[in-house]
């Protein structure tokens, strides 16, 4: 209860203005303002790090600035209140209802509460680092004895800890652990309502159906995650995050309030731990891409002409100016991440996981990971299938109700996949021991990620199943939970077809 308080109030209030200003009177509101405010705790904890101080006086400084900076947008932009859009009806409130009632089953363990090995040693340490100042901090990450817990990592999860620390005291340790599970919770819960908004402004059968699926999702990131959802391991947050970045981002119909959303969970997924980062870089270069394709449909480039450049200097200047976009769609929500990457590495902190080189060939490493990868991602063949059906049926569903062409979330998959399968095989460990103890949290991404495409395929069926042809009228918009909605006429998001 004491955790829950710190979420709703030290992480939850702190960031409803930002998530307001992005989700508007969406159900995602509820589940990104602690992510914010997370997000925000683990700049201040970088922060604490780098200028000194404690935890507590830079959250309050990051906290400020953020809500100042998103105050004067709104009056910059003439608004003297938060834009509301569209009331509240009654399948949004089921949708939130049918969230939060599924998350609430896992996180019921919690009354037991249990810390794991890796929870221990590497997040709840460095909690107590965090909570401990600027100089306790530092000299615990610089310490060689502690290189072993990857002192590089993040501090999302150690900031979210330190901070229930600084409300209740150190007498608790669980309270640490028990933000970790909560935050799980809120990232999952940012998954389930954009698998619902799926069916927005599909018929009642499919919004029905897509609640459910919403609900279902957050049941099976938990049990993917196992015990490491609720023992203060940090790899579900930011496998939750980086599913919810490519749900919203690269999944959703292209609209601002769907990019910000992923931008963010992209921001929490880089500042909870290592693969974190690496991901959401790969899910923004493609959110990147798509909303600012590479080709744009209908437009033609000039003819050449004797003795002229290929291109005139306005078609430079108009590419320039894309490119220059693009890099702004990465740079932005990845700045934290990787102002922390730099920042540890000044500092002279490394991870041990390339600290040396291995004694085995790259074709013992390779196949033990091949097989170690393999056993825990038996949901790929039944993704794949249900890939193809949905290619070959329902391709003109997917492309009447503007969702991302499926291989988006499929090259995020597929590339995150082949950057840990990389990690393994080049890494220093021993591979077999390093196998045993870490596989089955780095698949834990992939699993939840194809779960959902299921999940979204489902909805994408029952809407093919269910609504009439023709329904959609050219120009109409359709019904959403907020701001950002699509015209049903818009061009089609897809680039890669």
């Amino acid at each position: 209860m004491r955790a829950l308080i710190v979420l709703i109030l030290g992480l939850g209030v702190p960031g409803i203005g930002p998530a307001l200003a992005v989700a508007r009177r969406s159900p995602v509101l509820f589940f990104l303002a602690p992510l914010i405010g997370a997000a925000m705790a683990a700049v201040a904890a970088g922060l604490e790090l780098a200028a000194g101080g404690t935890l507590a006086a830079c959250y309050l400084v990051v906290a400020v600035a953020v809500n100042v900076a998103v105050i004067a947008w709104w009056l910059a932009a003439g608004r003297r209140r938060p834009p509301a859009g569209p009331r509240w009806g009654w399948w949004p409130i089921l949708t939130l209802v049918i969230v939060i009632g599924a998350l609430a089953i896992p996180l019921s363990a919690l009354r037991a509460p249990a810390i794991g090995p890796d929870g221990n040693t590497i997040w709840l340490t460095k909690a107590l680092m965090v909570s401990g100042g600027h100089r306790e901090l530092l000299a615990g990450l610089q310490n060689t004895v502690y290189r072993f817990s990857n002192p590089d990592y993040p501090l999302l999860v150690p900031a979210a800890g330190a901070l229930a620390f600084a409300v209740f005291g150190r007498g608790d340790l669980h309270l640490a652990t028990d933000m970790t599970a909560l935050l799980n919770a809120c990232a999952l819960g940012v998954v389930g309502t954009g698998v619902a908004a799926a069916a927005i402004g599909g018929r009642l059968p499919t919004r029905l159906v897509a609640s459910a699926a919403a609900g279902a999702i957050c049941i099976v990131g938990f049990a993917v995650a196992g015990s490491y959802g609720l023992e203060g391991y940090a790899d579900l947050l930011w496998s939750a995050a980086a599913v919810a970045a490519i749900v919203w981002g690269l999944v959703l119909p292209r609209s601002g309030q769907s990019l910000l959303v992923a931008w963010i969970c992209a921001a929490v997924a880089s500042l909870t731990k290592n693969e974190g980062l690496t991901t959401a870089l790969i899910v923004l270069v493609l959110i990147a891409l798509r909303y600012r394709p590479l080709t744009r449909p209908g437009l033609r480039l000039p003819r050449a002409h004797p003795g002229r450049g290929s291109r005139p200097h306005a078609e430079v200047r108009q590419a320039a100016r894309r490119w220059a976009e693009r890099g702004v769609f990465v740079a932005v929500p990845a700045l934290p991440g990787l102002a922390w990457a730099a920042l540890v590495r000044l500092i002279g902190l490394r991870d041990n996981f390339f600290s040396g080189s291995s004694t085995e060939s790259l074709a013992v490493r390779a196949d033990a990971t091949i097989a170690g990868m393999a056993a825990h991602l038996a949901v790929v063949p039944v993704a794949v299938g249900v890939l193809l059906a949905g290619c070959l049926l329902l391709r003109g569903v997917r492309e009447r109700r503007h969702l991302g062409n499926p291989a988006w979330l499929w090259t995020a998959c597929l590339v995150s996949l082949a950057v840990i399968f990389a990690t393994y095989v080049f890494g220093a460990l021993e591979i077999h021991g390093w196998l045993r103890d870490s596989v089955d949290r780095t698949t834990i991404f992939a699993e939840v990620l194809l779960h959902a495409d299921l999940a979204i395929w489902l909805v994408i069926a029952l809407d093919g199943a269910t609504a009439r042809e023709g329904s959609e009228q050219p120009g109409a918009r359709a019904p959403g939970w907020g701001a950002g909605g699509v015209r049903a006429g818009a061009p089609s998001s897809v680039s890669f077809r």
